[in-house]
């Protein structure tokens, strides 16, 4: 069973959000290219471009999202998705994270859901979907968890 979440009123705007990524996070996470879009009550939404420096060559000359960048996205979007429902910047350190590729993510657009899952006093539970923009199949999923240090 999912504990409901009661989040706080968000008092972080989408560009005060992002600023706090831009002012955080490192300079080779900034470059990610990640962007939110949207808040809602226990979920963010986000649209990452990926670029040719986080591609990998495959067989025949295809070219995918590497796996390393897909994850540090994971953790970058629950960072941010914690402060849009806490309404506030939250330090936080990641505890666990589990990824699961099901299929590759391609050069463009790719939507991303953060859910919190549970939101605790300490801790916090979320999970990431990846999916290439305008698809409905889903690329891969991941589960974080997060400790607050304040």
């Amino acid at each position: 069973m999912v504990k409901q979440l009661t989040a706080a009123k968000m008092t972080l705007k989408l560009p005060e959000i992002q600023q706090l990524k831009e002012d955080i996070c490192a300079d080779w996470v900034n470059a990610l290219d990640l962007n939110i879009v949207e808040v809602q009550e226990q979920s963010a939404r986000f649209r990452w471009r990926t670029t040719n420096n986080i591609l990998r060559v495959v067989i025949d000359a295809d070219s995918i999202v590497s796996g390393q960048a897909t994850m540090a996205v994971a953790d970058t979007a629950s960072f941010m998705t914690i402060c849009a429902l806490n309404g506030k910047f939250r330090n936080c350190a990641t505890i666990d994270m589990h990824t699961n590729f099901m299929r590759p993510l391609f050069e463009g657009d790719v939507d991303v859901l953060v859910t919190a899952i549970a939101m605790g006093r300490k801790t916090v539970t979320t999970r990431i979907e990846f999916s290439m923009a305008n698809s409905d199949k889903l690329a891969s999923s991941a589960t974080g968890v997060f400790m607050y240090l304040d």
